[in-house]
């Protein structure tokens, strides 16, 4: 059924493919998403907020499908999911350390860490399946 070859790369895909799901469902339901707020200090979100956090929540779990969809088709076909992650990803992290530069106060730096590494996780998986600029499948 996995027809990607590299197990590392299925290996992190799939660790990748839990923390979205885990952060979809965190977002999506109204107790968590008001829990997350409660935790990282926030003031009780209001009805606007939890409807983007709930917007949030089905990015993070459309990441989730496309990260199955990916390790259901041949490398070479995910080449471009794979390098627009690594771009999407790398903004993401910038704009995180951007957000804990301003910060005041810093309750966690989970989500920090865990926008990095997915980050690192999608650059070794474009790596691994030869997907950099100059590479190829053989196929040219």
């Amino acid at each position: 059924m996995i027809k990607l070859e590299d197990r590392p790369s299925v290996i992190i895909l799939s660790i990748i493919t839990f923390i979205a799901v885990f952060y979809a469902f965190m977002f999506l339901t109204e107790g968590a998403a008001t829990a997350f707020m409660e935790r990282t200090g926030g003031p009780a979100p209001n009805e606007g907020t939890l409807f983007f956090m709930g917007s949030v929540g089905y990015i993070y779990l459309g990441i989730a499908i496309a990260n199955v969809m990916a390790m259901m088709a041949p490398a070479s076909q995910s080449m471009v999911f794979f390098r627009a992650m690594v771009i999407i990803t790398f903004i993401a992290a910038l704009r995180a350390i951007g957000n804990a530069i301003i910060a005041d106060e810093i309750l966690t730096y989970a989500p920090l860490i865990a926008t990095i590494l997915v980050y690192v996780g999608y650059a070794v998986v474009m790596s691994r399946n030869k997907a950099r600029l100059g590479t190829h499948f053989g196929w040219l």
